[in-house]
């Protein structure tokens, strides 16, 4: 706006100047244009003269009009130098209407280009924040699979450590049942072979205690059995049924001596001599397995 108004304004004071140049020369030229009452003045002057040399009037008729010419010719001169200066300011005027077009064009261009400019400066802000949101998440994004991915490294670890750690315990644990039942089966050998020396020491002294109550039996047996009128020589195997204490509630031949006097005789004796001679400790008496005996019974003589 501010420039459309200079370049009105310009125009019109131009216009004015040379108007007003034009003004001036055609002024001056009516001013300096031979009057036409002094051209009857020479005439008449010329006329009265009549006593004047021709050639006298005649020289000063072309010094007049030589006179005449030069003011024409320095009037032509001086128009056609107005008409030139006019024209140059002409010239100038349009040229700097044209200027003012120019720079009023160039100004819209710089304008449009500004505006084209503050377009693209918006655009690529736009692009920059978008740019820079989209950046922000990728960050974020980078960020929380960094972090997931650590997550996983360290949940990996704990795992493998866990695992390693398990496995350790696992090893150590099979190396200690392994000590365990390494020790425990040479504690169970030992035991064994403490208890195979114990019960072999128990079955002797068992055995012995046997004997020792066999022999016993036998006497007693024997103390009460009558053998007169018996071949000597002669046994059978006695099958006796005994409880605690020695009472005897069963007798039978188990093996014959093949005389029958004999035989029924060793039965009456032996029920005759309960109880028996049987250890009073019930336990011993259970471990011994004397609830069921065979006793060989032989007199001696």
């Amino acid at each position: 706006m501010r420039l459309g108004w200079f370049t009105t304004l310009s125009s019109s004071v131009l216009s004015l100047i040379l108007h007003l140049v034009v003004g001036v020369l055609l002024i001056f030229s009516f001013e300096f244009t031979p009057q036409p009452k002094n051209q009857v003045r020479k005439d008449v002057n010329i006329v009265k003269a009549v006593a004047v040399d021709k050639k006298q009037v005649e020289l000063e008729l072309e010094r007049i009009r030589k006179i005449e010419e030069e003011k024409h010719k320095k009037e032509k001169q001086r128009l056609d130098e107005l008409e030139k200066k006019a024209k140059n300011l002409e010239k100038k005027r349009k040229e700097e209407e044209k200027k003012l077009a120019d720079a009023k064009k160039k100004k819209q261009q710089e304008q449009k280009k500004l505006k084209e400019e503050r377009a693209r400066l918006t655009t690529l802000e736009k692009e920059k924040t978008e740019l820079k949101k989209q950046r922000e998440l990728e960050e974020k994004r980078i960020k929380e699979a960094e972090n997931k991915a650590e997550k996983l490294k360290a949940e990996e670890e704990a795992r493998k450590k866990k695992e390693v750690e398990a496995k350790k315990a696992a090893e150590e644990k099979k190396r200690k049942d392994a000590e365990a039942a390494e020790k425990k089966r040479l504690e169970e050998e030992l035991a064994a072979e403490l208890a195979a020396e114990e019960d072999e020491e128990q079955r002797s002294k068992d055995q012995a205690l046997i004997n020792n109550i066999a022999i016993n039996i036998k006497r007693s047996i024997e103390s009460n059995f009558n053998k007169v009128g018996l071949p000597d020589d002669i046994a059978c195997v006695l099958r006796v049924r005994l409880v605690p204490g020695g009472e005897v509630i069963d007798v039978s031949i188990a093996e014959s001596s093949g005389n029958d006097i004999f035989d029924r005789r060793a039965v009456n004796a032996t029920q005759k001599a309960s109880p028996l001679p049987v250890p009073d400790d019930i336990a011993t008496f259970e471990r011994l397995d004397l609830r069921e005996i065979n006793v060989t019974f032989k007199p001696t003589n």
